[in-house]
């Protein structure tokens, strides 16, 4: 009988305490309880976000909605086959930056680009553009192709991938795995928290849990994936031959579909508003080169942003460093002189 009231009392300090520190957190440190769209795990793309879903990815800097079409990409549904009157379709391939965290939907590059050009088709947030564009071109059967290539980190997430390697300098599928991809290991452990039964539950109704989830995010993902490329040249090289070949193949599959590859360079934070950031420029002149190499139109809004950057409106989150709506304003708007420069949508 009196184990039976130690555990009792036990079991109710436990919950005052907790009690306590959600009280703590409510008044001294709110945090916010959204539930964001959970990952799901692709053999193909490592990961996706699920079709016909609805969330809100919270920031510190901010909280925007995220809702998905029926191919599980971050925009409205788009018939198959191009309806009367428009011309050209333009399927827009890139990572974070295009998915545009930070931003609502309307307020992303592709969607103010489609607004201005009316015929556009527009796609969401993975790192695996190549095989991402093999699995939807197909099916909405573009024109163009525009590939975004974030250089501050798109190297460095073909390398963690793991989906691809090279072979004798030729570009090799590999089986996904959790031995050869961190990337897939770290969202492999996102995918069972996220889907854990009462996580949704917990997500919105306690401040405590927000704060473990997101700072235990946060130490995941430098324990999964260490120190930058740059800080070892070796591999700084790999994750580039590795990337040369991606977008090789890329701009070869496009041809193939008889689609025209096109591409953009998405300029950090330091390269738009300090005017340079030495590791990210040289891997910029360097995708530039491949670009004119492999006869690939790549357009670089980065004049365009250092003069924005005089404006009174942020371009990029501080904290976040996404871009915030003025900076995909002003890409948007580059964009659009730049294909109309090269006659691609008149």
């Amino acid at each position: 009988m009196r184990r039976f009231a130690l555990c009792l009392m036990a079991l109710a300090s436990t919950c005052a305490a907790l009690a306590a520190v959600e009280a703590g957190f409510r008044f001294f440190a709110p945090q916010a309880t959204k539930v964001s769209v959970p990952v799901v795990l692709d053999q193909d793309l490592i990961y996706r976000l699920p079709p016909n879903a609805s969330g809100t990815d919270v920031k510190e800097e901010f909280a925007v909605r995220i809702e998905t079409n029926s191919e599980g990409l971050r925009d409205r549904d788009y018939p198959p086959a191009k309806p009367l009157g428009v011309r050209r379709r333009i399927l827009v391939l890139g990572d974070s930056m295009t998915f545009a965290e930070g931003v609502e939907a309307e307020e992303t590059y592709p969607k103010v680009l489609e607004r201005a050009l009316a015929e556009r088709y527009g796609a969401g947030r993975y790192d695996q553009e190549l095989v991402l564009f093999e699995r939807i071109a197909p099916i909405y059967r573009p024109d163009l192709v525009l590939l975004a290539f974030f250089a501050v980190n798109d190297p460095d997430d073909n390398l963690y991938g793991g989906v691809f390697r090279l072979d004798g300098g030729r570009l090799v599928r590999v089986p996904l795995s959790e031995a050869a991809s961190p990337k897939y290991r770290y969202y492999l452990r996102q995918a069972r928290i996220q889907n854990f039964p009462g996580y949704r539950f917990l997500i919105q109704h306690s401040h405590t849990i927000n704060f473990v989830r997101r700072h235990w995010a946060q130490w995941e993902f430098v324990r999964e994936f260490g120190a930058p490329a740059a800080l070892d040249p070796d591999r700084e090289e790999r994750a580039w031959q590795l990337s040369r070949a991606i977008l090789t193949e890329w701009a070869m599959s496009a041809r193939r579909r008889g689609v025209r590859p096109l591409m953009l360079l998405i300029p950090s934070p330091r390269q738009a508003t300090e005017g340079r950031d030495a590791l990210i420029d040289a891997r910029t002149e360097r995708v530039l080169g491949l670009a004119t190499e492999i006869g690939v139109p790549a357009f670089d809004p980065r004049p365009a942003l250092r003069v924005a950057r005089a404006g009174s409106t942020a371009l990029y989150y501080p904290k976040d460093a996404h871009m915030t709506a003025q900076g995909h304003r002003v890409v948007a708007a580059f964009l659009e002189e730049c294909l109309e420069a090269a006659g691609l949508v008149r």
